[in-house]
């Protein structure tokens, strides 16, 4: 998800910050401690974005999950040496550096290597903390299902969204749904008469803040060390927006949707390869730092497995962030690995430099990852589905299915 959603995924540098030499581990270094771990995170002006996580030991090996409501993100790329803990993010290109201070106490930074080498945000680990937010009162209110919402209202950069949201005494799970996708799982509590949400995933840093009163809510919205805009809502259950389907298309002068790009083996594939040929295809323009990219993944593994023997086939093309095509390569692999994707995934755009709408000409613009393109046996375009919706909105996410399901079947019964 893109341009008018605002988040940026959050580069950093790779720096030195326990000692140059690591040395061999004695009797007396500190121990990495399993547990319940809650996180905090400092954004912009001092605001704590909060997550919650876990660590657990097994033999010599360590398994670090962070939660976001339904969510749960597992990484056993941990390593302790001496007071230092190294800590990889499962998907995407991010990690944890930290120094243990006692039994429940881990601090340090978290760098992201997508955007450059010298942005950090500083985070705390606290051990045996279960809460998310500090709740210090019930909440005063229930919050509408569906908000109709503003991001940056009054402004040239000003757009839309649906807030939905499912609550439980003072907790609150839900996401703001846009015209290019959703901010996915968050999860916070209603304390008062103020709204906190967060959600962090190895790629996003989001925070959102609000004061709720009668139909009305109010706040910021936080994503990184960087980047804080306003937000203002209204209670509407009839609440819409574009529809995803009429975003992007085919531009005059062309007939249908054609590349060649390399998968991460280095074979050249296209659309007119036989592997292609009679079938219903299903394009997904995406890159491996795209959190709504590896939720749409999981639904088309799913779609895939289902259809395949049936005559789907599934295609990624995948435009990178990274500073050169070997770091970028790598990142696709570790994503295909981790996913388990059975389908093909291409590189389409190498590094941070190559420019989507030059790689495919034919649509009038790419104005959100993902972007679904759905082909006939023909190789004639059904339909372009602009952004995601996903798990984290409820219904939205499964009308998308049921409709993509339906479109599917019904191709693949065509001559």
């Amino acid at each position: 998800m893109v341009n008018k959603l605002k988040y940026t995924s959050l580069g950093f540098g790779l720096l030195t910050l326990f000692g140059c030499q690591p040395k061999e581990k004695t009797s007396s270094s500190p121990t990495l401690k399993s547990g319940e771990w809650r996180v905090e995170m400092t954004l912009k002006e001092g605001v704590i974005l909060p997550f919650n996580s876990t660590i657990t030991k097994s033999g010599e090996s360590y398994l670090f999950t962070i939660k976001n409501g339904e969510e749960s993100l597992e990484t056993t790329d941990v390593k302790v040496v001496n007071d230092s803990v190294f800590i990889k993010t499962a998907i995407f290109d991010s990690e944890f550096k930290l120094k243990i201070d006692g039994d429940s106490l881990l601090s340090g930074k978290w760098f992201n290597y997508y955007k450059s080498d010298d942005y950090t945000i500083d985070v705390k680990f606290t051990r045996g903390e279960s809460h998310r937010f500090e709740s210090t009162a019930d909440a005063a209110m229930e919050l509408a299902p569906k908000y109709e919402v503003s991001f940056s209202p009054g402004t040239e950069d000003e757009y839309k969204a649906i807030g939905l949201f499912q609550q439980k005494g003072n907790q609150v799970k839900g996401s703001f749904a846009t015209e290019t996708g959703d901010y996915r799982y968050l999860e916070g509590q209603l304390i008062g008469q103020t709204l906190y949400l967060s959600t962090f995933d190895g790629s996003h840093a989001f925070l959102f803040i609000a004061a709720v009163e009668d139909s009305i809510i109010d706040g910021t919205f936080y994503s990184g060390t960087h980047y804080s805009e306003p937000f203002s809502g209204i209670i509407n259950d009839a609440a819409t927006l574009k529809n995803p389907d009429s975003l992007t298309f085919i531009k005059e002068g062309y007939e249908s949707l054609s590349f060649s790009f390399e998968n991460l083996k280095g074979d050249s594939i296209s659309l007119t390869d036989n592997q292609f040929k009679n079938k219903v295809v299903l394009v997904q323009i995406m890159g491996s730092w795209c959190p709504n990219c590896m939720d749409e993944s999981m639904l088309f593994k799913q779609f895939y497995n289902e259809y395949n023997s049936q005559g789907l086939e599934v295609i990624a093309l995948a435009f990178e962030r990274a500073k050169t095509k070997e770091k970028s390569m790598n990142n696709l692999q570790r994503m295909q690995n981790k996913l388990q994707l059975p389908y093909e995934v291409l590189i389409a755009g190498e590094t941070r430099n190559d420019n989507a709408v030059d790689k495919l000409p034919m649509l009038n613009h790419i104005m959100s990852y993902p972007t679904a393109i759905l082909l006939n046996k023909k190789g004639e375009i059904v339909s372009i589905h602009t952004g995601f919706y996903g798990p984290g909105t409820g219904n939205y996410y499964e009308e998308y299915v049921k409709e993509t399901r339906v479109k599917i079947e019904r191709l693949l019964e065509e001559n």
